[in-house]
């Protein structure tokens, strides 16, 4: 395999191995090992930042291979940093569905949407550097697991990983990261039962926030129209009938989720979602960073601060000032990336 600089310096080079032939079956994973809590995690994550973390989730986990055949490649060919030639997602998806590892780097922060197309196509993504990470980075995610693959990798050799370890990351996938999975994992920890929820992003409908767009799409997966967005992404419903890549990443992995049955009415204005917003017991923005006007208004109208929750979906972790707002605010805090504090 071609070694670009980005790939070389990620990779251990002993891992550059294209072809799975003649290479040996591993055993990654002990029959005792567990993973924390996600839910422990993220206490903890509240009680020491103020805020809970929240990650990138996948959309369609019907497409995850039910059956685990032999692959022809160790390790996939599609490299982080590089361009890559597909126009369509399935064909996408493919490539890793060839492989039993791919690389999958930290770039602007530690979540990227392509550690889930990894693992949702029955692949081991490796992250050089993950036992470094700050400790509730990718929270969600088997850390300690992919951390022992990925030793494991470098220390033994190139080994393809036996059906437990592959049946493994496959089965924590489906429990912890497709959409409803996170969508039910912020109403627990935002204590959201069976309430309204206005979700509110007034620039969803014309340029996608991976969070914002991931979020609303479990959201509306576990309630469907108990969850109302006021700014109506149509490209999420599966009849829109625009080019999805014209999309930002082309549309890949969050176009064309929704049932068309769940659309709400046509996009409201801004007045419109100051009146409308005191008629929801919840409300929810999908980007903080790119509505905080909109959230001061809110409170100016009346809305109590604990009604409302807030998700910060930046690549870069919040810095102290944002942390020091937070905590004083009185609204619920999710964020995305981590860093020192």
């Amino acid at each position: 395999m071609g070694q670009p600089d980005y790939y070389k310096r990620e990779l251990a080079p002993t891992l550059l191995i294209r072809s799975s032939e003649n290479l040996p079956v591993r055993s990654f994973i002990p029959s005792n090992h567990q993973e924390p809590q996600v839910m422990d995690v993220a206490r903890a994550c509240h009680q020491k930042h103020g805020v809970y973390p929240l990650n990138f989730s996948f959309p369609r986990p019907a497409l995850m291979p039910t059956s685990q055949s032999d692959r022809p490649h160790f390790l996939s060919s599609t490299i982080p940093g590089e361009p890559f030639s597909f126009s369509d997602w399935d064909a996408y998806l493919a490539e890793y569905q060839s492989s039993y590892a791919a690389l999958s780097t930290k770039k602007g922060g530690w979540d990227t949407f392509r550690h889930l197309e990894i693992l949702f196509s029955g692949t081991i993504p490796l992250m050089p550097g993950l036992a470094q990470a700050h400790p509730f980075a990718l929270a969600h995610y088997p850390r300690k697991a992919l951390v022992s693959v990925y030793d494991s990798l470098v220390h033994d050799g190139p080994a393809i990983p036996d059906a437990e370890t592959r049946e493994f990351f496959a089965h924590y996938a489906q429990s912890h990261l497709t959409t409803e999975a996170m969508g039910q994992f912020f109403l627990d920890a935002a204590g959201i039962r069976n309430e309204s929820i206005y979700f509110l992003d007034q620039n969803l409908p014309t340029r996608a926030d991976y969070l914002s767009a991931f979020t609303l799409i479990g959201l509306m997966q576990l309630r469907g129209s108990a969850v109302i967005p006021a700014f109506v992404p149509e490209y999420l419903f599966d009849d829109y009938a625009g080019d999805t890549h014209k999309l930002y990443g082309k549309g890949f992995g969050y176009s064309l989720s929704l049932p068309s049955t769940l659309r709400p009415s046509p996009s409201h204005d801004v007045a419109e979602v100051l009146t409308q917003a005191s008629d929801f017991d919840r409300i929810v923005i999908g980007n903080y960073d790119g509505n905080q006007e909109l959230v001061a208004r809110l409170l100016e109208a009346g809305i109590d601060a604990s009604r409302v929750v807030c998700i910060v979906g930046s690549d870069l972790p919040p810095d102290r000032r944002l942390l020091r707002d937070i905590k004083h605010s009185g609204m619920t805090f999710f964020v995305r990336e981590f860093g020192s504090f």
